[in-house]
């Protein structure tokens, strides 16, 4: 688990009707990944904003999910793509084989929160289909949280319960580290993009 500052100063983004040199802020960046009883993975990766990035409608639950698969391809710098269709979408590696396959997203919004859920389908990266990503902004007293959450994830890189535990080191050392990566991106791209 890792916790602590979002850059230097914290400080990301402008505009929304705010005067030039406003700033969203933000900070307390939080990451923590556990093994749950049925094997699956669950990893928490979140932000404290000083604002509400997104508006909670339709529209701001489904920027959540553009602005994740964009960052998935910045941190990638192309090498991983989202493709999508009607039906879902999948990421691709340099436009062909499928790492992951995911569901048409599941869009929800209230005063309070706001959110992008997409179901884990199959792909490569995946033992099995099962598990979801949502993405989401949620109030949290005078500040906003915005989360990435993978729950019942099951990697195919990642150790098998009595498997030697060097068995997940592909896992450990890359897939995880490149989530948070990904994560973090999302958040600073978030930030930067409050005006649009």
């Amino acid at each position: 688990m890792t916790s602590g500052g979002f850059g230097s100063g914290g400080i990301c983004g402008s505009g929304d009707g705010r005067k030039s040199g406003d700033s969203v802020v933000l900070h307390s960046w939080h990451s923590r990944e556990r093994v749950l009883n049925s094997g699956g993975f669950e990893s928490t990766q979140r932000v404290l904003a000083s604002e509400p990035l997104v508006e909670s409608s339709e529209s701001g639950a489904r920027w959540l999910g553009i602005a994740y698969w964009q960052a998935v391809e910045r941190v990638t710098r192309g090498g991983v793509r989202a493709r999508w269709t009607n039906d879902g979408g999948r990421l691709t590696l340099l436009g062909g084989a499928s790492l992951l396959s995911f569901g048409a997203p599941e869009l929800a919004f209230s005063g309070e929160a706001v959110s992008c859920r997409y179901a884990i389908q199959g792909g490569l990266l995946a033992l099995r289909a099962g598990g979801s990503v949502t993405l989401a902004q949620r109030r949290a007293d005078d500040e906003v949280e915005l989360s990435v959450f993978v729950e019942e994830y099951l990697p195919r890189l990642a150790a098998r319960f009595g498997a030697p535990r060097w068995t997940g080191t592909l896992y450990a050392k890359g897939q995880s580290p490149l989530h948070a990566a990904i994560s973090r991106r999302y958040f600073e791209l978030l930030a930067s993009r409050a005006s649009v």
